[in-house]
């Protein structure tokens, strides 16, 4: 996603951002969690406006304002705040890879860390080695 440019995206579109902040303690289900539920930080916002290279990022049907959140067009990265990540998700996709990577790294930490084949690791340094 980053380094993209999202030509797609226009004035009026769902968007989302990552607000931990937000605390669900549901999940889509209407199921109780036991903790807060990952997937309910993510707050669905709207592009309201534009700059020739920001995207204004607020709640739909409100005008622009200096507390609205200014996101790059081209990397969809903005300034990171208090409990919100920097990045912006323009798709349920990219909220379920974001949750899957949250769900799974630690795991697949454990795992390489558990790892004793020297190929293996090998091909592992190699992949996250690439840019």
């Amino acid at each position: 996603m980053e380094g993209e440019l999202h030509m797609e995206l226009k004035i009026g579109d769902k968007v989302w951002i990552f607000d931990e902040n937000t605390r669900k303690y549901t999940d889509e289900h209407g199921n109780k969690t036991v903790g807060t539920w990952y997937r309910g930080h993510f707050v669905e916002k709207h592009i309201i406006g534009e700059t020739k290279v920001s995207w204004i990022i607020g709640y739909q049907g409100s005008t622009p304002d200096n507390r609205d959140i200014k996101v790059n067009k081209k990397t969809l990265l903005y300034n990171r705040q208090i409990a919100l990540d920097g990045q912006l998700y323009v798709s349920e996709e990219d909220i379920n890879q974001h949750c899957w990577i949250h769900d799974n790294k630690h795991l697949l930490s454990r795992r390489v860390q558990d790892c004793k084949d020297y190929q293996k690791l090998k091909e592992i340094e190699e992949i996250l080695n690439r840019k």
